[in-house]
This record gives structure tokens, sequence and C-alpha cells, in this order.
């Protein structure tokens, strides 16, 4: 989904909404092939995500 509003990872302008947790985000946190954002999409795919565990 197209939105407008500042990336909840990094204050960037956001243009995606995660179908997961519904974070609005930018290209760069926004995982097209999942349609999550990258945090989400790390933790579906069994990743650890950004940042420590």
């Amino acid at each position: 989904m197209s939105v407008t509003g500042l990336c909840q990872r990094c204050e960037s302008e956001a243009k995606f909404s995660c179908d997961r947790c519904g974070a609005l985000v930018c290209q760069a946190h926004y995982d097209p092939s999942t349609g999550y954002c990258t945090e989400c999409a790390a933790e579906v795919r069994g990743g650890s995500g950004p940042g420590p565990r």
C-alpha cells in the first residue's frame, strides 16, 4: 500500500505501510517481495533483523 508520512525506522519520507505490523516505512525499509517492513521480513524469514537479539 502506498502512503505518505515519516518512516518509523529512519524518519525519511515513508511511501509504504507494512502488511504485517502496519509501520509506515521508506523504500529502504520495505521488502516488496513480502509487503513487510525489513524487520518483519527478517522475522518471517528466521533472521534476527536489525540490532541485537
